[in-house]
């Protein structure tokens, strides 16, 4: 699986409105700052997991935990969710009490019709602001 880090990874998809959405949803709602940043595709993901492990993933926001464990799909949303403000972690919570295959079923659903519904707005990645760019690696 993947290395050990300081800190959460969640390696997000650049060109997708909803992966980017994603993110600024769990920067405006951690209680204080947890995750990094690195998109798909990008040094930080091509160092972090072998040839054999990025073809294997879904289409899927990927999180790689500190222990180095790799989480993806549904499960990879309800750990990111669990770390967020009191509300959106019980959201998080409640989540993570639906069977795996019904998550990621639904996540799947969702993934598959993302980039029609949630087009990259204007200004997405790599543009951040100054004050949280040292979270967002390459």
């Amino acid at each position: 699986m993947g290395k050990t880090m300081d800190r959460p990874v969640l390696f997000y998809d650049g060109e997708c409105g909803l992966c980017h959405r994603f993110v600024s949803f769990v920067l405006d709602n951690e209680p204080e700052p947890f995750f990094q940043f690195a998109p798909l595709g990008g040094d930080t993901f091509k160092e972090s997991f072998t040839e054999e492990e990025i073809d294997a993933f879904p289409d899927s926001l990927i999180l790689m935990t500190t222990e180095g464990e790799t989480l993806t799909l549904s499960d990879a949303a309800v750990y990111a969710m669990k770390t967020l403000s009191p509300g959106w972690c019980r959201v998080g919570t409640v989540m993570g009490v639906f069977p795996k295959i019904l998550r990621d079923f639904g996540y799947r659903c969702v993934a598959a019709v993302r980039r029609m519904i949630f087009k990259k707005p204007e200004g997405a990645c790599p543009l951040v602001a100054p004050e949280l760019r040292q979270r967002f690696l390459m």
